[in-house]
Order: C-alpha cells, then structure tokens, then sequence
C-alpha cells in the first residue's frame, strides 16, 4: 500500500483592496459644468452678477432652467441682489428745446450700458397709452406711473392738484386708469408714488404687478398719504400723521430730492430739516442734517438723496457752487463727511460744448442715482454732463444727456417669467 507522502500547506494568499488613485476617481473622458451636483450648480447660481446674468444663464439647458425656476432658489437669490436696472425713462423738457421721441410721447426710454445690446426699446415704447397727454410721476419694478397735467398757478408758481392717474407694464402693453379721488381733486400734491402690492409672490416677498400694486400721494399741507390700493377690494384710504410740530413751508419752497430703500425724501428750505415718509408705515417724520450737507436756504436744486434698495442713504449736493460731492454716513459715530468728489470746473472745461461762463454760477443737479449724476454747469443752459459714481469720469457725449427732465430706473419684472425659466425645456423665442 502506498504511503502519503507529506502534506502540502498551501497558504490562502491574502490580497488587499486595492485602494482607487485620486486619479481613478475622475470620470474618464473630458468633463464640464453639467458634471456638478445640483446642489453645487445652486451655489454657483447664487453668485451670478444680477437678475439679468440669471436670465442668461437659464437659457443655457434643461437642468439650468429648472434649478433656476424652483421657488426655493429664487426665495435664496432675490434677498442678496438688487433688482436690475434696464434702463432709465427720461422725461423730454420742452424748455430745454429736448427732442421728442418718435411715438410723440414726453418721455423716452434710454438703456443702461449692461443691457444696450441685449434688449430691443420698441419693447419699452408707450405709443398703446390711450394718448399722449401723460406726464410720467414713478417707477417701480416694472411697472410705469404717469399722471395727467392738472396744474393751476399760485403767486406765478405752478402747483400740482390730485390728477387723474395711469399705471402700466410697457412690456405686456397693459394699462389701468386710476379717477382723482373725488375728496381730494382739489389738494396741492408733493408728489405720487408706486408702492408694492400687499399680496407677497411665490418666494414670499413683496412684489408689485398689474394685479398688485399700490399708488400713493402725498398731500400738502399737514403732510397726508393717500394710498390707492389695486384689486376688487381696493381704492383710496387717507393716511394722516403729524409734521413734528416743525411748520411746513409754503408749496414752492417744497421739493423731492430722491427715495431710498422705503423712505421718500424732500428738502424744505429755510429748515435745517427733510420730510420724510415711510412707506411700510406711512408715517411722517423729520429728519436733520447738518447744514454743511444740506446747504443754504436757496439751493433745492442743488441738493439730492440717493441709494438703492438696500443701500445706505447718501447725499448728493453742489458744494461752492460748482464742485460736486457725495456726503456718507460714517458708522458708529454718525458723522456726515465727503465720500467722493468732482471739481466740475477742471472735469469739463474740456470737453465739446463748453463755455467759458459756464463756471460763473451755481450748477444745477438734473436728476441723480446709485449709478450716474447728470448736471447742468447752469440753470439757464441746456448743455448736460453725466457723473459716473463709480469711476468718477466726466461724460458729455452719452444719450442721457440729451435730456433735461428726472429720470426714472426700470427695473426688470421679478420673478422671472420668461420662458427661459419654464422647466419643461422649451426654448426661448428669439429677440426681435
């Protein structure tokens, strides 16, 4: 019998895991932005430029527009981004001999730089208005307030009387008349504003729309708001409050200079004080400035407030007569000092159109902004340049300057709603 021979151990081989490389780990083939996460992609959203860029970026794909539609998203985006500004309405002077565009309308629309050539102005037209006797008052995201001339003079001083109204969007060409309330048609006005509406949008914010929104004059006298609100259920209410027990000056010694987040402002000469209203409230107040910044008695024209949404109040004013400056607030002691300024002499005294009186006497501030100051060397000249605030440059040939009227901003409608943000993927219709 045969034997065994000796028993062969064979050992089990124990292999390890065979650990991927970091370079194992990157998807094979080229890779792009569509590779991210959605909840990256969101991040990256979150921090495009303005409402506009959004825009732009939903037009991308398929997934871009339905991360961008999602009420969530939007609810995140709005809070950290101004709405923005398309363009500027400007009113046509008839005394500074300004052209009238072509649908013969008092105002014009001019486009901001950032959107020139991405929008088409005929869109902004507002040739469908019932006709042409208008007078634009306010503006608001992107809806239009125009009111009907309805002026008397007193001691050779045009005064405003509560006018009839219109409120439009010109991109849908839709339009709703307001009737002068009945109670007031006789009352001197400071002025009229657009207001949100008190319904709130999907994101939960205050939206205004032409099925929400609200219209307020203010009425001389004991400071009075007069808010019309829109819908079945609205109308006029009379808002009241105190001026402080400050007197109020007569009507022509009265002026707006400017709105800032949810306060209208107007300067009153011979006071060392601004009247002030806050529109969540609807109550007056008073506000003190020193008078190195809001000037002498006589220089209502020369004196503005500006800021956005969420921006801090800043003052813009003629300073010596001729220098213009930007008055801020320093935080934690409150003191007013100049932030930015412009020796208006030197800045212009090179350009085309210049005269050599032009610096002889008081300039005079057209209207103002976050963005740009148009001024006129004088009150008696129809000759305009424009003030870039963030470079401070001195511009004479821009369109804007063609007009010696206020200017409104136009916002771009928030939310979205454009078919770019639709999320079943079609596409969006080509600019005409």
């Amino acid at each position: 019998m045969a034997t065994k021979g000796p028993r062969r151990h064979h050992r089990r081989r124990h292999t390890k895991p065979k650990i991927a490389s970091t370079t194992e780990l990157i998807l094979s083939g080229p890779t792009s932005v569509h590779h991210l996460p959605d909840h990256l992609l969101e991040l990256v959203l979150l921090r495009v430029g303005s409402s506009l860029a959004l825009l732009h970026a939903a037009f991308t794909c398929k997934s871009w527009r339905s991360i961008i539609a999602d009420t969530a998203f939007l609810r995140r985006f709005r809070p950290f981004h101004e709405p923005h500004v398309a363009g500027h309405y400007h009113i046509v002077h008839p005394i500074s001999h300004d052209k009238l565009p072509p649908d013969g309308n008092n105002q014009v629309f001019v486009p901001d730089t950032s959107t020139a050539n991405a929008l088409n102005r005929r869109h902004f037209a507002l040739d469908f208005l019932p006709d042409l006797d208008w007078e634009l008052g306010d503006s608001r995201g992107g809806l239009l307030l125009l009111y009907r001339r309805n002026i008397r003079s007193y001691r050779r001083q045009p005064e405003l009387l509560f006018p009839d109204m219109i409120v439009c969007d010109p991109l849908t060409r839709r339009y709703q008349g307001i009737l002068s309330w009945k109670e007031m048609y006789q009352a001197r006005c400071l002025g009229l504003f657009l207001l949100d509406g008190v319904a709130v949008d999907d994101t939960g914010s205050s939206c205004i729309s032409m099925s929400n929104f609200r219209v307020v004059v203010v009425v001389y006298g004991t400071p009075t708001a007069c808010v019309f609100t829109s819908g079945s259920d609205g109308g006029w209410q009379e808002n009241a409050a105190s001026s402080g027990g400050v007197p109020i000056p007569e009507f022509h010694l009265i002026s707006f200079v400017g709105r800032v987040g949810p306060s209208l402002y107007w300067r009153m000469e011979g006071e060392g004080v601004v009247l002030a209203l806050d529109e969540t409230t609807m109550e007056f107040s008073l506000v003190t400035f020193p008078y190195t910044v809001v000037g002498w008695p006589d220089e209502s024209s020369a004196f503005r407030v500006i800021g956005g949404h969420r921006a801090d109040l800043r003052v813009v004013r003629i300073i010596n007569k001729r220098d213009l400056a930007v008055f801020a607030q320093l935080q934690g002691s409150g003191e007013w000092v100049i932030e930015k300024l412009v020796r208006l002499p030197q800045a212009t005294c090179r350009l085309p159109g210049y005269g050599e009186t032009y610096s002889q006497r008081p300039a005079k501030i057209v209207t103002a902004n976050m963005r740009y100051i148009l001024v006129k060397p004088r009150e008696d000249v129809s000759w305009i340049v424009s003030v870039d605030l963030q470079t401070l440059e001195v511009e004479w040939a821009h369109e804007r300057n063609n007009y010696a009227g206020a200017a409104y901003p136009y916002e771009l409608p928030w939310p979205p709603a454009l078919q770019a943000c639709r999320a079943d993927g079609r596409q969006a219709p080509q600019e005409d």
